[in-house]
């Protein structure tokens, strides 16, 4: 049995672990499967072995919504396993693994790179791939998720104890039904995950009275009681950047949130990524937009659009959104990651009998788009390149046009706006050196030398928002430039 703390092991990113899961020669397994998910409840005893450990009686059962509707006869839906579900065991640590099938992402690498973006900046599932075979027959390749629960909650806050809540299949919104708790623990709409037996809803009820009821006044004045700026700044704008529209910036669904105190402070958790960058709700509005609103009524999400009514929680979205456009989610950054992960992948990918996209799609689509059945799919860095350049040419309107500081400028240099243009000035006393200047889509725009005998020098810096980099002897250092046409700094 592995150690309580080895989920690291779990979940290395840069191997693709296997699986064989046999159900005690129950032939009619997969039908019992589908019965139980379309009961929604229960799970399939069965034998889990990873090749070394071997783990008797843990409970199998389908998951999913569309990922599993949408499989129809293809055996490769997705799973969750149970470890502790009949017997007290757990699998490195874990009592469950989510095994997603990559449904609507011909490049498998959506949830394992938006979770990798994710967590740099949130509590956020670990995430990597696995092989898996049923009942002696290879069904493909799998990513294999964390689970939001207690062991998940204790890598991240200093308590587990309080109330885990996730969004239920049909969306939810926080909206305001009434002041009694089985208005919202009966509708379905939001599941609790932890203390189940308790089910005190309290919290809850008392954070959504005041996310809708409290005046503007008192939400912008006492939201320290409730959220946290920079948690929710970093899911909404996350949401954003990456156009994960199968959440709660569009279809409701897919979202943790977790009570972290017994007044019902909320922290906010992403969840099920696998139609992030810009897979949902169609390419063309996933790309341009607007990062002020979201995919759907704003009146109906009452989180993003109240947050964004406050002067400082507004500001927090902004920043982070340009945080990530400029460093964590550049287009740079998403190639990088598509590059490893795509070869680590890529021969268990070409071996997959039962992949939903042939093999040239899922090279196609990690960097073009693809024309699937059910509409056109958006490479992973065609999308960030164009995601990211409308958001470039947006942020400006929203921040202010001028000079952010990414990591401050090299002693002694200042760039200026003038009549003709951007200016970098006090070369004189830096030496020789270079200035590289790339849009927020990634793309290399210009690059000017510099020698010292002069002590300025004139920059067609192109509109948006543009990433500088000054390189002296010594020093590389890198601002973030607004640069709104016909503004001043």
């Amino acid at each position: 049995m592995a150690a309580d703390d080895s989920t690291a092991i779990l979940f290395q990113d840069d191997i693709v672990r296997s699986y064989s899961i046999e159900f005690y020669g129950d032939t009619a397994w997969s039908a019992k499967l589908e019965a139980m998910w379309k009961a929604d409840s229960g799970y399939l005893p069965a034998r889990f072995s990873d090749g070394q450990m071997t783990l008797d009686s843990v409970g199998v059962r389908y998951k999913g919504n569309s990922s599993f509707t949408l499989a129809g006869n293809n055996p490769k839906k997705p799973l969750k396993i149970k470890f502790s579900e009949f017997k007290a065991q757990t699998y490195y640590g874990v009592k469950y693994l989510n095994l997603s099938n990559g449904i609507g992402d011909p490049t498998m690498l959506r949830e394992a790179i938006g979770y990798a973006i994710a967590r740099q900046i949130l509590p956020a599932p670990r995430a990597n791939f696995a092989n898996v075979t049923l009942a002696g027959k290879a069904i493909g390749l799998y990513t294999q998720v964390e689970q939001a629960d207690k062991t998940f909650l204790k890598r991240w806050y200093a308590s587990a104890g309080g109330n885990l809540f996730k969004a239920g299949d049909n969306g939810a919104y926080l909206n305001w039904v009434d002041s009694q708790a089985t208005s919202y623990s009966g509708l379905g709409d939001y599941e609790l995950k932890t203390n189940e037996t308790a089910a005190d809803w309290t919290g809850f009820v008392r954070f959504v009275g005041f996310l809708n009821r409290a005046s503007d006044a008192t939400f912008c004045a006492d939201r320290a009681k409730f959220l946290d700026d920079e948690n929710v700044a970093k899911f909404l704008a996350f949401n954003t950047v990456l156009s994960n529209f199968d959440s709660y910036n569009g279809s409701g669904r897919n979202w943790y949130m977790y009570q972290t105190d017994s007044v019902g402070s909320m922290r906010m958790i992403p969840w099920d990524l696998n139609q992030s960058f810009g897979a949902y709700g169609g390419a063309s509005n996933a790309i341009n937009i607007s990062i002020d609103t979201v995919q759907a009524p704003l009146v109906d999400r009452p989180l993003f659009k109240r947050f964004l009514e406050c002067p400082a929680s507004r500001s927090a979205y902004f920043k982070w959104i340009e945080a990530l456009v400029t460093g964590i989610a550049s287009t740079d950054s998403v190639e990088a990651l598509m590059i490893r992960d795509s070869a680590i992948i890529a021969a268990h990918v070409a071996a997959d009998s039962n992949k939903y996209y042939p093999t040239s799609a899922w090279k196609t689509n990690l960097r073009a788009n693809h024309r699937a059945t059910e509409g056109l799919i958006p490479g992973l860095v065609s999308f960030s390149k164009s995601r990211n350049a409308a958001i470039g040419s947006q942020l400006p309107e929203f921040l202010g046009s001028g000079v952010r500081h990414a990591s401050g400028y090299p002693t002694g240099l200042k760039l200026v706006r003038s009549t003709a243009g951007w200016m970098l000035e006090g070369l004189d006393r830096r030496g020789a050196g270079v200035v590289r200047w790339s849009t927020a889509d990634g793309r290399r725009s210009g690059r000017a030398a510099f020698d010292g005998t002069r002590p300025s020098l004139a920059l067609p810096i192109p509109p948006g928002i543009v990433i500088v980099s000054i390189a002296t002897q010594n020093t590389t250092q890198n601002l973030v430039l607004h640069n709104s046409q016909g503004a001043t700094p």
